[in-house]
């Protein structure tokens, strides 16, 4: 994984590259950018506490209707903090055994009870399967 950042001003489009032959455990710290000029910028870790839940569905592509793999913090495979900025992605390697290595595509988002869900992240999701034992 190359990307351990999200800068979070919009939904923030990031690749997420893992082995089909191991646990993928991704811990990921989310920011924005306050202020107008370069001078008063600053980083804010992203607020997670007002939302409820979060979901991710990685598809052949964006027009696909067949999910090839889910996300959900209702199956603890997406955790986020009850305080902080950084959320976790989780899912075994045996879970990850039965896809075919490729590139697919993928979309999270944020949950908030009496609100639209929040588009959050999406990207190409590449899993790499092995070549040698």
């Amino acid at each position: 994984m190359s990307i351990t950042n999200l800068d979070l001003r919009t939904d923030e489009d990031a690749n997420i590259e893992l082995n089909a032959d191991r646990d993928f455990n991704w811990s990921l710290y989310s920011y924005w950018i306050s202020g107008t000029t370069r001078q008063d910028r600053g980083e804010v870790g992203f607020d997670f506490s007002a939302y409820s839940g979060a979901t991710m569905e990685v598809r052949q592509n964006f027009t696909s209707s067949d999910i090839i793999l889910s996300f959900s913090t209702d199956d603890s495979s997406i955790v986020l903090p009850s305080s902080g900025s950084s959320f976790q992605l989780y899912k075994s390697a045996e879970q990850l055994s039965t896809i075919r290595g490729g590139k697919y595509e993928y979309d999270m988002y944020l949950h908030k009870a009496g609100e639209l869900k929040r588009a959050f992240l999406r990207g190409q999701f590449i899993i790499h399967n092995q070549i040698t034992n």
